[in-house]
């Protein structure tokens, strides 16, 4: 598949859009990819978007040569820029790819990469690594410093280099943040800068709570608190530290409720396990059915 072809894939779900005056910093950089060569070949990109922290965090983004691999990469530079963070690009290939076409294709793949994220984020610190083996533990291990991991997803793909099997495992068994972009999706269409984040809330989550408005702190966004429970209460918002919070209370299967938001959603923030899972196994029956399912990209956490 060619990039043009990869490129028309990632355009399926896209609309024009335009942020106007109600735009946020996380629209602003959306509005800045929809105007590279590969969206929307008539426009020019604007200035970059500045961070707003400091550059102490990194941000790892897994990477082969798929459509999904392309907008995991968008959303990692986004997330790093937003965060003032560094971005690192792990290629894995298996032992059978060692032969010299094999590294040159990983070579140039990165190389493309880079370019892209240089194309809109030029702010960030981007840097690629190759390495050989096992692309999921490889991924892991190169994670274990870092601040956030963006895998790609593409349900009914089994057994691809950073697709379904390798994201369900990383997003399992990485004890950090892990951003899971599902495709189609990206870019987003018309109104991104009004849509929240919204994470779910069941009991202590104070991890996931803390997390999400982070997130919707940087992105410029409100926050939902999407709380299933038996018996619904009334909406209840406040503000904090500049993140406008609506607690919302529905009687539904929380996977259910969360799949629904996420179509109105910026991203989905939820819990990796339900209560009292393991820090490391399966994820629970809500994250996993989230991230089959969900509309928009999903968080875990915790």
């Amino acid at each position: 598949m060619s990039d043009l072809d990869k490129l028309r894939t990632e355009q399926e779900a896209r609309r024009p859009h335009t942020s106007g005056a109600g735009g946020t910093r996380y629209s602003d950089m959306v509005d800045r990819y929809l105007s590279m060569a590969s969206y929307s070949p008539e426009r020019t990109a604007g200035p970059a978007a500045k961070p707003v922290a400091s550059r102490t965090g990194l941000v790892i983004a897994g990477v082969d040569d798929s459509p999904a691999s392309y907008i995991a990469v968008d959303h990692a530079a986004i997330e790093a820029q937003l965060r003032g963070w560094d971005l690192r690009l792990v290629h894995a290939q298996r032992p059978t790819g060692l032969r010299a076409s094999g590294r040159e294709a990983g070579a140039r793949l990165m190389e493309r990469m880079i370019e892209r994220v240089h194309a809109c984020a030029p702010a960030v610190a981007v840097t690629s690594r190759l390495v050989t083996g096992s692309p999921a533990p490889l991924l892991l291990v190169a994670a274990r410093d870092a601040g956030l991991v963006v895998v790609g997803h593409r349900h009914g793909t089994p057994g691809a280099v950073f697709g379904i099997s390798v994201g369900d495992r990383v997003a399992a068994d990485h004890t950090g943040a892990v951003l899971v972009v599902r495709v189609p999706g990206w870019p987003p269409g018309p109104g991104v800068a009004a849509r929240p984040v919204v994470a779910g809330v069941d009991g202590d989550d104070s991890e996931t709570v803390g997390f999400a408005h982070r997130e919707a702190r940087l992105r410029g966004s409100d926050l939902v608190l999407l709380h299933a429970c038996r018996t619904p209460r009334p909406d209840r918002v406040e503000a904090s530290d500049g993140v406008r919070m609506r607690w919302r209370y529905v009687a539904e299967d929380p996977a259910q409720a969360l799949v629904e938001a996420s179509s109105g959603a910026a991203a989905l923030v939820i819990g990796r396990r339900g209560p009292g899972g393991l820090p490391a196994g399966p994820l629970g029956s809500v994250s996993r059915s989230v991230v089959q399912h969900a509309h928009c990209p999903v968080f875990l956490v915790g």
